[in-house]
């Protein structure tokens, strides 16, 4: 079965001294004027308590560009600035839906990223980019199928380079199983199924912790601004790009077999935000990353027609007998497992949990 959908493709490119010369360049006027238009919405919003248009911010960029001391910003592409204003804009509508936090200056030590929305062109694994005349080499891992509508070019703290592109097309869903199950998360076991499939936790940060530290002691004892202390900094880097390469890979896995192999997904909406509060567990809880697997179950289910149904929060389930619903009113987080004083069912806490959903 196909569908209409809209996707994006991540590939790593491989750009030459020249080419990281001019994306460095770019780089810089995107995020220079990301920042001005944001320092200029702050003082409007102060002084006259109203916010900017998107028009007005793209009025100002021609402007900018006649001025002797930014007229530089003529060099790198039109279309990418005005995209830079525009996630500014995004960016100040998620604050006031209360999605995100308020919107912060961009530094040149960050991820680096700008997009291009037209007049680019890829073939035969490269890319072309408007005011470059060389092609980018492009590793492509996997075929591209349907049209790109515009593209990401980026930059990772560690020095690589990436291109996004968003494609739309249609893709084939997974076949129907016929199959339901009941999801609890947790710590320990990642994800429990209510059929006893257990994904265990591979605790991504727990495990390169103690390397990360020391590699953060040295980094602390180097002068700033020094050499040294730029190659210790992508060390850091390095190693929590490691530990968010294992989790996103351990979970992209887990939930797509998960989707592919079940059509009704029954899942506990967590408050995650508010779990993370209790500074007993809070680490534990952001190596595990139950928000995204949330997430990512989510949009799968959207993705692949199967339905997927939240239960309350609120709902006892570690403390409801999934056969009789007798429920355990004296449970603690310490009781792994405990007897139904009802039916006598001995049961797992968590297995039981995904038995409920």
């Amino acid at each position: 079965m196909t569908k209409p959908y809209i996707k994006g493709y991540k590939f790593r490119i491989y750009p030459n001294k020249e080419q990281m010369r001019f994306l460095a360049n770019v780089f810089g006027c995107n995020r220079f004027v990301y920042n001005y238009m944001l320092e200029w919405h702050n003082k409007v919003y102060k002084n006259e308590k109203r916010c900017l248009h998107l028009k007005e911010m793209n009025a100002m960029l021609p402007v900018l560009k006649k001025q002797e001391e930014t007229k530089w910003l003529g060099a790198v592409i039109a279309q990418s600035l005005q995209m830079s204003v525009k996630d500014l804009e995004s960016a100040f509508n998620r604050y006031f839906k209360k999605v995100s936090a308020h919107p912060t200056f961009k530094s040149k030590y960050d991820r680096q990223c700008f997009k291009i929305p037209q007049n680019f062109k890829f073939k035969d694994g490269k890319i072309k980019i408007p005011k470059l005349d060389s092609w980018i080499k492009v590793h492509v891992s996997r075929e591209i199928e349907g049209k790109i509508l515009y593209m990401h070019i980026s930059k990772t703290p560690t020095d690589k380079y990436y291109v996004s592109l968003t494609v739309a097309g249609t893709k084939k869903t997974f076949e129907k199983t016929g199959k339901q199950a009941g999801i609890d998360l947790g710590i320990k076991e990642a994800v429990i199924l209510s059929d006893g499939t257990i994904y265990k936790n591979i605790k991504a940060f727990k495990s390169l912790e103690k390397k990360l530290a020391y590699e953060q002691r040295q980094l602390a004892k180097k002068q700033k601004g020094s050499n040294s202390r730029q190659r210790q900094r992508k060390k850091v880097a390095l190693l929590h790009e490691r530990i968010e390469s294992m989790r996103k890979d351990f979970i992209s896995k887990i939930t797509t077999e998960i989707v592919k192999n079940h059509d009704t997904l029954c899942v506990e909406d967590l408050a995650v935000a508010n779990l993370i509060k209790n500074h007993k567990l809070a680490k534990s809880l952001a190596d595990v990353s139950l928000g995204r697997i949330r997430t990512e179950l989510k949009y799968k289910c959207a993705w692949h027609d199967r339905v997927y149904i939240e239960i309350d929060r609120y709902y006892p389930s570690s403390k409801t007998c999934s056969g009789c619903g007798w429920i355990k009113q004296d449970l603690t987080l310490a009781d792994r497992s405990w007897t139904c004083q009802s039916c006598g069912a001995h049961h797992d806490r968590d297995i039981n949990a995904a038995k409920i959903y």
